[in-house]
């Protein structure tokens, strides 16, 4: 009876303990949060890509785009011309961050519908390369095949 009370007792006071505990907040480090935002950037890019946005898909590309910002328009813009519709399925592989720059590694299937009805599908693996400016994150360059302007 004596050793019931005192469990009773004990297990209370722990129980009165832990619910008053405050909960350890852990920030995410800075890595982490530069990944985040180029995942959002490359997200806004593909979202606006599907609406058939050229100036939204076009919002987070650098105008020091290493491939030409303007053949880049250039071929997006064909891409919305010839196909007012497009369906992707975008896979990401893993990011890569060093320094101000970020790599997002990514597989893709697409398929891209024309106006008689037609279909074109095309899949691939590409590497988007994003800098942090601070304020954003630009796409700067990528490698491999982009889902974002299949038609040449």
């Amino acid at each position: 009876m004596k050793y019931a009370r005192f469990f009773i007792i004990f297990s209370s006071v722990v129980l009165l303990v832990s619910a008053c505990a405050k909960k350890q907040i852990i920030k995410p480090s800075e890595e982490s949060l530069k990944a985040t935002r180029a995942l959002s950037a490359f997200a806004k890019m593909e979202a606006a890509y599907k609406a058939r946005n050229l100036d939204g898909t076009l919002d987070g590309v650098s105008h020091d785009f290493k491939k030409s910002y303007a053949d880049f328009e250039s071929v997006l813009r064909k891409d919305m011309d010839i196909y007012p519709e497009v369906s992707l399925d975008i896979n990401t592989d893993r990011v890569v961050e060093t320094g101000n720059r970020v790599e997002v590694v990514f597989h893709w299937f697409g398929t891209w519908t024309d106006k008689g009805g037609g279909s074109h599908e095309a899949r691939g693996n590409c590497t988007y390369i994003f800098q942090d400016t601070g304020s954003s994150m630009v796409l700067i360059d990528y490698t491999g095949d982009s889902p974002f302007g299949v038609a040449r």
